[in-house]
């Protein structure tokens, strides 16, 4: 705690009855700020103490060889404080407000600060601190369901650019900027540049301009063309070499093919095996003594919302599932309270300003405003999914387990249920 905050109030109760368990508690004080605990519970090896471990839900990590200093951003209203860490240091970090949670960091001989950074979400990136000799620092924001946040600073090192950009083209610059930003730099021809995010909190996307058009593309490896009025094409491709992402743009599709082994920009996979079981158990039994040791499930997940097309499924997003059962409890209401009436058959039901839902039994389409229509189905996924797509020269597999559940056969187990399922905290799901 800082020193001029009071003592705080006390957390809500947590039981201590447990083999092993991890979460969070938080402590209020008097001006209305919220101190987030992480407890960690272990049961000692004699089996009859229980070690009880209190951290900091934040904590600030320097792996760097410089001493930094760190502090909250606030309203211009209040006053930064800053924070130094030294090489090697941890510290811990208590903020003012967690929803926002927004950090600066800043050189301490020099005073160099950096543009502001998320510390509540799982990431890693390179901080621009426009510096000659420490022109960068990486910092890495390590989060889970339960142990909170580690913000880790650390030296540049080849690979933590985000994404290193490269001019294969022998007269023509290419322009690009962060998405949402005007800042535009310009690669000349047959050069290259490592290039890091000018804000880390806008979208993570890049704008790249060539001649007379421009695309939009976030960093994930891909494939694809920038069409000129010329009709000479400008391929680009990103892909990972080592620990950096490239984004490459060549005249010739052959330099293309071979950074990224994809023989054909245009070749996809129309062979495809898939195998789909619903519900497996397994019996893990001791054949001497003749006990039951283990019962292992894997279940089918509930019914969800799910968009199909010709060889896969594709569920929908938590929010939108949530939107649709929603509107199809609306839907079932209706049903039975006018059966025969056939304007409630087809009647439309809003699920946001944008989009429209209309439900025939177990499917449903979504339309919004510009016409687009998507058609869905209520069903659930096989507990147990594997599929195999193929073509000439690729080759694709793809496993997908749901529900997995083991359960303690012994007669007196102290916990019965080993492993189960539950929602998880980052995703927000519980498929």
């Amino acid at each position: 705690m800082e020193q001029h905050d009071a003592v705080s109030k006390w957390s809500e109760g947590f039981s201590l009855d447990v083999i092993k368990s991890t979460g969070m508690a938080s402590c209020k004080v008097s001006n209305d700020r919220t101190y987030m605990i992480c407890i960690d519970i272990v049961t000692s090896s004699f089996g009859m103490t229980k070690i009880l471990t209190l951290t900091p839900s934040t904590v600030v990590i320097n792996k760097s060889t410089i001493e930094i200093e760190v502090a909250e951003a606030l309203p211009k209203t209040e006053q930064e404080r800053w924070r130094l860490v030294k090489p090697e240091e941890i510290i811990p970090f208590w903020p003012s407000n967690m929803e926002g949670a927004v950090m600066h960091v800043r050189y301490t001989h020099n005073r160099i600060s950096s543009t502001a950074f998320a510390f509540n979400q799982k990431h890693r990136t390179l901080l621009r601190m426009d510096d000659e000799e420490r022109p960068a620092l990486q910092v890495e924001v390590i989060a889970t369901d339960f142990d909170g946040f580690r913000v880790v600073f650390g030296d540049y090192k080849i690979g933590d650019s985000p994404v290193l950009l490269v001019n294969c083209l022998k007269y023509v610059p290419i322009a690009f900027c962060q998405a949402n930003d005007v800042r535009t730099q310009v690669l000349p021809p047959l050069h290259y540049v490592y290039y890091t995010w000018i804000d880390p909190t806008k979208s993570q996307a890049l704008v790249v301009a060539c001649r007379d058009q421009s695309v939009s593309i976030e960093l994930n490896p891909l494939c694809g063309v920038l069409e000129t009025n010329d009709r000479q094409s400008v391929y680009y491709a990103i892909f990972h070499d080592g620990p950096q992402t490239v984004l490459l743009f060549a005249e010739e599709t052959n330099l293309i093919e071979a950074v990224t082994n994809i023989p054909s920009l245009g070749e996809s996979m129309n062979q495809h095996i898939q195998i789909g079981i619903r519900d497996i158990g397994i019996a893990i039994i001791d054949d001497i003594a003749r006990n039951d040791l283990f019962y292992i499930s894997i279940g089918k997940s509930k019914e969800i919302w799910m968009e199909t097309s010709k060889s896969h499924i594709k569920p929908l997003s938590h929010n939108l599932n949530k939107h649709l059962d929603e509107q199809y409890e609306l839907y079932f209401k209706d049903q039975n309270a006018h059966p025969n009436d056939e304007d409630f058959a087809n009647k439309k039901y809003r699920i946001d300003e944008h989009r429209d839902v209309s439900f025939d039994d177990y499917t449903a389409e979504l339309t919004d405003h510009q016409g687009h229509r998507v058609l869905v189905k209520r069903q659930v996924l096989d507990g147990l999914w594997i599929g195999f797509a193929w073509s000439t020269s690729n080759a694709a597999f793809h496993v997908r387990i749901n529900r997995v559940q083991i359960d303690n056969e012994h007669e007196f187990a102290l916990f019965p249920v080993v492993l189960n399922p539950i929602v998880s905290k980052a995703a927000g799901t519980d498929i």
